[in-house]
């Protein structure tokens, strides 16, 4: 039996609530801003797209034209800033925490800074929140959350999504909660809300009727596809659907009523799966812990982590290979995400000789994730830890 790297429960309760859903896309987005502690909320057919409307509203806020994200992350948010006329900077990431090195954060700031993008990688959320500190080094500029690798993660009380001037998710099929694409925007920000939805009135239109068809198909495809069994049954048919390669555009719609009934329906079960999720990423952490030739991420203090995928380092990069794949052998599909760090994936000026952000790289070249979906049972996970010590 083999385990996928994602997996999102979705029934045939949830996919009939979607076909037979009108009207259902303002009543999820409803659900998300609850889930996220926040008043207001868009939803957009992807995270990226997410992205893109609030860069768009932040600049009719502000003339400075600089975006500081981290250097180790999705290499698609580098799209919808260039798309927004704006200009990427990278900050390195910190080798305990896997997320943005906020010491180095200073350095990386200048007087056209527009914004701070914090992203809560592999479900482990980063603390943004206010500080003295915090309002000196961030005075007038504007921070945004990306929380599409730790929906329903929580710190110190307060979930991701919750945090910033505006964050925004993604419900794409490899998130914590899918309903194959999408994305949603939170804010408590009535003038940044009131602006991003005027750039919704001009961007996000209705997919045509075969398009709306096709993300139905899809969604139902895939809810199947997750499943062990069928995974296990299907899976060369199935490879060829994965993405392939890297992206250099992106499709700008609307949601669609389907996905939002369905969305609306599954949630019900959102904090099963984020429990799970948390409670199987907490049993690698002890399992792993303390392991020579290993390197784990420190669980932040007072937080619950969702995580999306369990990461793991294996220190000696040529071991690396040897662990995915006996990994894989063994049933649990683990995967390597982005294989360079953003600033070896597209040129953005930096010197690649001199490399600026060493250990983004570090992190590339040695990552390892194991999935943690509610379909990943203990004995999955025992088999994926047993499988790692014996191949190091």
């Amino acid at each position: 039996m083999t385990i996928a790297s994602i997996g999102t429960p979705v029934g045939f309760k949830d996919m009939l609530h979607g076909l037979l859903a009108k009207g259902a896309v303002e009543g999820f987005a409803g659900t998300i801003a609850n889930q996220t502690q926040r008043k207001h909320c868009l939803l957009t057919n992807s995270g990226t797209t997410a992205y893109f409307l609030i860069l768009k509203a932040l600049q009719r806020l502000s003339g400075k034209r600089e975006v500081v994200l981290p250097a180790y992350t999705a290499p698609s948010l580098i799209l919808p800033i260039k798309k927004a006329g704006l200009i990427p900077r990278l900050c390195d990431i910190d080798l305990k925490s896997f997320n943005m090195d906020l010491k180095a954060l200073p350095s990386v700031l200048s007087d056209d800074t527009l914004a701070i993008t914090i992203v809560h990688m592999f479900g482990l959320p980063q603390w943004v929140g206010s500080s003295p500190q915090r309002e000196r080094l961030y005075k007038d500029v504007f921070l945004i959350e990306d929380f599409a690798s730790a929906q329903g993660s929580a710190l110190y009380g307060k979930t991701t999504g919750s945090f910033g001037d505006v964050s925004f998710t993604s419900f794409n099929r490899g998130k914590n909660f899918a309903t194959l694409s999408g994305g949603a925007i939170a804010t408590d920000r009535e003038d940044i809300y009131g602006l991003i939805r005027k750039e919704g009135r001009r961007y996000l239109q209705e997919p045509a009727l075969m398009a709306r068809i096709g993300i139905a198909f899809k969604a139902i495809a895939l809810s199947l596809a997750v499943r062990p069994w069928f995974y296990t049954t299907f899976r060369s048919l199935i490879a060829p659907f994965k993405y392939q390669g890297l992206h250099h555009a992106f499709a700008i719609h609307a949601y669609t009523s389907f996905q939002a009934g369905m969305g609306a329906s599954a949630f019900t079960g959102a904090r099963f799966i984020f429990e799970r999720r948390f409670q199987n990423g907490l049993y690698l952490h002890r399992a792993l812990a303390g392991i020579a030739g290993i390197t784990i991420p420190a669980i932040p203090e007072g937080s619950i982590p969702a995580f999306n995928q369990f990461p793991l380092l294996i220190d000696d990069p040529h071991k690396k290979d040897r662990v995915l794949n006996a990994l894989v052998k063994s049933g649990i599909e683990a995967t390597t995400l982005y294989p360079e760090p953003i600033h070896r994936v597209y040129d953005l000026g930096y010197d690649r000789r001199n490399d600026p952000f060493p250990k983004a790289t570090y992190l590339s070249r040695r990552l390892i994730l194991i999935p943690t979906h509610p379909y990943v049972a203990e004995r999955h996970l025992k088999r994926a830890v047993d499988t790692v010590l014996m191949s190091l």
